[in-house]
């Protein structure tokens, strides 16, 4: 069947990683290790896992002492357990949560399919169960647009082809890891899932297998677009470094077009949009420096959090 490491990235949500660590525990087929990552939290975390780690030896734990980001994260935690010989490496953020049977029923599927990338559970909010299928999803050609699987497809099938998704609990095989090497830390925060599972899927089969439930806690909280645009402009910016890394051609051409049409329609909904009234210069000014770091094709940390957030005004 194969050795299983499930890697959790972590960062200030220590209620969270405990009941994740929890499910991860009680799985009905036993992982062989669990490898967190800490990226700097500062709520206890630290002493809490390093705690764990005496107490438990399927528990390894690096800390960082910096804020690498979820794609930094994510990168670190597949190669060490990539380096460390586990055939299969299970991914996640610290607000998944795994029903008892979401691995069994993972690796009931893989060890009857051979060349397989990766396979990925249903995520279902935690609060709502509704089912996320926007993390499910097919691409268009020129890479700039995700596609949910549908609710009538993921309702009716067991076994679903992808074409990427997101970090909440894909199982990846040793196989895709060596095939196209590790998720790209230079994306530091969103997108790094979706071109990481898209890249194994152009090697090998990738599938979203619906009995196999993860539970996903995000959206407690209201959605503040301003707050959050630090992440969206993450988000473009990868997106022009993956479009310009995969395409060529007419694609690569029409993919930049969308990509532009994209930065207007940013633009002008900081300029019209009641919400932006008293952030709209701030606004504008991260979004030019999006547009000069992805048309240069400049990858890295390019916005700090903290920084642009302490600039906020409510």
């Amino acid at each position: 069947m194969g050795k299983v490491c499930a890697v959790i990235v972590t960062y200030n949500r220590l209620e969270m990683l405990k009941e994740c660590i929890d499910a991860l525990l009680n799985q009905t087929y036993s992982l062989d290790g669990i490898l967190i990552i800490n990226n700097n939290s500062t709520d206890g975390t630290k002493e809490y896992l390093d705690v764990l780690v005496k107490e438990n030896k399927k528990v390894q734990v690096l800390h960082f002492n910096e804020n690498i980001g979820g794609a930094g994260g994510f990168h670190r935690g597949v190669k060490e357990a990539y380096e460390q010989g586990y055939d299969w490496i299970w991914i996640m953020d610290d607000d998944a949560e795994p029903d008892v049977d979401c691995l069994k029923n993972l690796m009931d599927f893989v060890c009857g399919n051979k060349d397989i990338g990766f396979v990925a559970p249903l995520i279902v909010n935690k609060y709502s169960n509704k089912i996320q299928n926007y993390h499910h999803k097919k691409l268009n050609r020129t890479l700039t647009k995700d596609i949910p699987i549908s609710l009538e497809l993921i309702n009716s099938q067991k076994a679903i082809e992808l074409d990427a998704n997101a970090f909440v609990g894909p199982l990846i095989s040793k196989k895709a890891v060596k095939a196209v090497g590790f998720p790209r830390e230079d994306f530091f925060i969103w997108l790094d899932d979706t071109e990481y599972t898209y890249r194994i899927k152009q090697q090998m089969s990738s599938y979203l297998i619906t009995n196999a439930i993860m539970y996903h806690k995000d959206g407690i909280s209201p959605n503040d677009t301003v707050k959050n645009f630090w992440k969206v402009c993450y988000g473009l910016r990868n997106r022009s470094l993956w479009i310009k890394a995969n395409l060529r051609g007419v694609n690569l051409f029409i993919g930049n077009l969308l990509l532009i049409m994209k930065f207007i329609k940013c633009s002008l909904v900081i300029t019209l949009k009641m919400e932006w009234k008293y952030n709209r210069l701030l606004g504008l000014k991260y979004l030019l420096r999006t547009i000069s770091y992805s048309f240069k094709g400049i990858s890295g940390k390019f916005i700090n959090p903290q920084e642009y957030l302490s600039k906020v005004k409510s």
